[in-house]
């Protein structure tokens, strides 16, 4: 009666250590991204980036590399200011589907 224990002990330990070496396949989706984006190329330090006159950050984070700028498909203003409110690049773009890279001169 002890072996038949045994057994049936081995047996159970054996099968859930097999079924826990069972793992199900990892899958992993990546999509592209396609909404319309804005780099920024050249903007020096402290250069903040405006989109329809709303403040939208540091100009440098969106260099495109990676950091882009998502926004709305359509036409917009875009405004890039230095430290001390100075106008540097003053321009309506149209972006659809793609990253558009302006520079800053």
């Amino acid at each position: 009666m002890k072996e038949q224990w045994k057994m049936k002990a081995f047996l159970l330990i054996t099968l859930a250590l097999s079924l826990s070496a069972c793992a199900m396949p990892a899958t992993t989706v990546r999509t592209t991204d396609t909404r319309p984006s804005l780099a920024f190329d050249g903007a020096p330090k402290g250069a903040m980036v405006y989109i329809d006159g709303l403040p939208m950050g540091d100009a440098e984070k969106f260099d495109g590399q990676p950091g882009v700028l998502v926004v709305e498909p359509g036409t917009h203003l875009v405004t890039i200011k230095d430290g001390k409110g100075s106008i540097l690049l003053e321009r309506k773009v149209y972006v659809e589907s793609e990253i558009k890279t302006l520079k800053v001169h």
